[in-house]
């Protein structure tokens, strides 16, 4: 008898503990949908002030504040991974480790098949850049910048629609190197670094930033890249 009170009491205390669980997740979701509400009712073009301002009105909520705790969205990290948003398509890429963080800053960004598979592009949405920030930051401490200046980007998407190829990303002749398999037979590119402007650690705040940067690089070698695809009568 005593060992069946025990297990009803077991059973209740589990119970009333599922209970509370279940209510602590209601009120997140609950906070999350109205901080939503709000900055999708306000101004996108936020400044860095005005987002910096939002942000520690949050952190005020303790029980919810490591939601927000990284560094991103101070105004030094923001001015750095905006500075160039007036005349450059934006991207970051996470990574966990500085050593890789560091080489990509001096070899460039390899990625395979396709730029957007770990590339997002950023804009001055601040909101946008928050939803896909929470979603990625698991991936890496080291956010990586990518900025392609827009009168790149027009010139070659012109080049090749010129050579009636139309189906190539426009990243994918933006190599010096050649394209290579990996053990996947997947494509590999090689972005060359200039186009990578340095990385943000968001935990910590450090930011490293890439000397040979040059979103606005022109290299023979895209040139090439289009004569080779076209004289190979690239098919989508």
């Amino acid at each position: 008898m005593g060992t069946y009170i025990v297990f009803i009491l077991l059973i209740a205390v589990l119970l009333g503990y599922i209970i509370y669980l279940h209510f602590q997740l209601v009120k997140k979701n609950l906070f999350i949908e109205s901080t939503v509400k709000r900055l999708s009712g306000m101004e996108k073009s936020w400044s860095a002030e005005e987002m910096k301002r939002f942000l520690m009105e949050v952190r005020k909520v303790q029980h919810y504040s490591s939601f927000f705790n990284d560094k991103l969205f101070e105004e030094k990290s923001l001015e750095f991974l905006l500075e160039n948003k007036k005349d450059s398509k934006i991207y970051i890429h996470y990574t966990k480790e500085e050593t890789v963080a560091r080489s990509i800053l001096t070899e460039g960004f390899r990625y395979t098949d396709s730029f957007y598979k770990t590339a997002l592009p950023v804009t001055n949405d601040r909101l946008d850049l928050l939803m896909k920030h929470n979603s990625r930051k698991s991936f890496g401490h080291y956010l990586i910048i990518i900025c392609l200046a827009d009168r790149i980007i027009d010139h070659y998407t012109a080049e090749l629609d010129r050579h009636g190829l139309k189906g190539v990303n426009v990243e994918n002749i933006l190599n010096e190197t050649p394209v290579s398999k990996n053990e996947n037979s997947d494509t590999v590119y090689l972005l060359p670094n200039r186009y990578v402007k340095g990385f943000i650690n968001h935990q910590t705040g450090e930011i490293a930033v890439n000397p040979d940067f040059n979103p606005s690089y022109d290299s023979p070698a895209f040139a090439r890249n289009i004569k080779f695809l076209n004289s190979n009568n690239y098919i989508v």
